[in-house]
């Protein structure tokens, strides 16, 4: 998925805080230029006002 559409969804979901961790160190700022390839504790259930840690590479 892209990080971009995924950041829309978690958005909509309500989430604040959503960080984004490159596979490679860099610096994530254009988030449709990524594809996710995780998310941290996916599928369980957290607060909104939590931070959403996000895997991604280019």
């Amino acid at each position: 998925m892209n990080a971009e559409a995924l950041d829309d969804e978690l958005s909509a979901l309500g989430f604040e805080k959503v960080i984004y961790n490159s596979d490679t160190g860099k610096t994530v700022l254009l988030l449709s230029n990524w594809t996710v390839t995780g998310v941290d504790n996916a599928g369980s259930e957290q607060s909104t006002s939590k931070g959403v840690v996000v895997h991604v590479t280019k």
